[in-house]
């Protein structure tokens, strides 16, 4: 009898510790030696880029497309030591790669391809702008569908630098490839499920390419598009930055951006966007257009007035501009001015000139 008790309470202590999975310490000691640093490199030989990879199966490495993105070579470094990689496989939709490593002897990870549970705890480990491995730990915060696939939302922080990381579950199982982070306000990490590595020899051509960057950035206008015609304001924030991380010269993605942060009311943030958009592209309308709106609605006037200004210098006869710039006025008490622009929208359209004295010219 005693022996039996023993039994049940040494089932009843273990039992809830097993339940709890492995330690983030063992978690990271099993996985750290299948996470590498990929080195994009440019024709010249420089590097262009860093990211992270995951090694799947022997030889093999996976990551987003978007750090392959621009490269010339590529190279895999794996406990100090450099491979040469060659490109297997590519879904630029899931923006999944895989890169093919002749002289590479990591162990892989394996795979959880199930269900994933809301709540859930996961680790990220990745290596930032190719530094030392990293590892932090949170929980599955949603399934994020966004244009048809479905992404692993996670508060698991995810280092800027460390797209192509494995997302593990507390039985070091891979769950998914950390993707992009909006890291404004919420901890939004996102992840690529596990199950798309396994799908990703049928879904790739039988000689893969990397997209080139008029066909992406085309891919994401369209993708941007259809949410802004469903009103889906969450999931054009996503799609904006994730296009940005896959093109990060994309004037169009910066002012997509700008706008979805203006759209989920983060003014501050859109100004951010819409800046590097100009920075990248000082006679961008649209850019500069996003910005006099938003510091409009931040209350900045003086910076709505030199908005607004260039926008008319791109198109003179710019309604909105016009409109921006009265506005702006208004709020400075430059009642004449506000008349005079007035002027030009009434002799340009009937209609708007209505709307702006509805709305700014007093008696």
């Amino acid at each position: 009898m005693n022996r039996f008790i023993g039994a049940v309470l040494l089932w009843a202590i273990a039992g809830p510790l097993a339940a709890q999975g492995k330690s983030p310490e063992q978690i990271y000691q099993e996985t750290s030696r299948s996470i590498v640093t990929i080195q994009v490199l440019d024709r010249e030989g420089g590097v262009a880029n860093f990211g992270s990879g995951v090694v799947t199966a022997a030889q093999s490495v996976m990551t987003n497309c978007h750090v392959l993105e621009g490269g010339a070579e590529y190279s895999v470094v794996s406990a100090r030591t450099t491979h040469k990689a060659t490109l297997r496989a590519a879904d630029h939709d899931r923006d999944l790669c895989e890169l093919q490593v002749p002289a590479l002897q990591a162990p892989r990870v394996s795979l959880f391809t199930g269900r994933l549970r809301v709540g859930q705890r996961v680790y990220a480990v990745g290596a930032p702008e190719g530094l030392e491995l990293t590892i932090s730990e949170g929980l599955v915060s949603s399934i994020r569908e966004l244009d048809g696939a479905h992404y692993i939302q996670t508060s698991a922080p995810i280092s800027s630098g460390s797209s192509g990381g494995g997302l593990f579950d507390t039985e070091g199982r891979l769950v998914g490839l950390t993707a992009f982070i909006i890291p404004e306000g919420q901890n939004l990490n996102f992840a690529l499920p596990a199950s798309w590595i396994v799908e990703l020899a049928a879904r790739s051509g039988s000689t893969p390419t990397l997209a080139n960057r008029d066909a992406v950035n085309e891919k994401w206008q369209a993708r941007t598009a259809a949410l802004r015609a469903t009103k889906d304001w969450t999931g054009l924030l996503t799609a904006a930055q994730q296009w940005v991380r896959a093109v990060p010269s994309a004037v169009p993605g910066w002012t997509a951006l700008g706008e979805a942060y203006g759209l989920v009311k983060r003014p501050r943030r859109a100004i951010v966007a819409y800046n590097q958009a100009l920075r990248l592209d000082g006679d961008s309308y649209e850019a500069w257009l996003g910005a006099g709106k938003t510091y409009l609605a931040l209350n900045q006037y003086d910076r709505a007035v030199e908005a607004a200004q260039e926008v008319l210098r791109l198109r003179p006869n710019d309604i909105a501009g016009l409109v921006q710039l009265g506005t702006a006025y208004h709020h400075q008490n430059q009642r004449a001015r506000a008349r005079e622009v007035h002027a030009r929208i009434a002799k340009l359209d009937d209609k708007a000139a209505r709307e702006f004295a509805r709305k700014f010219i007093t008696n």
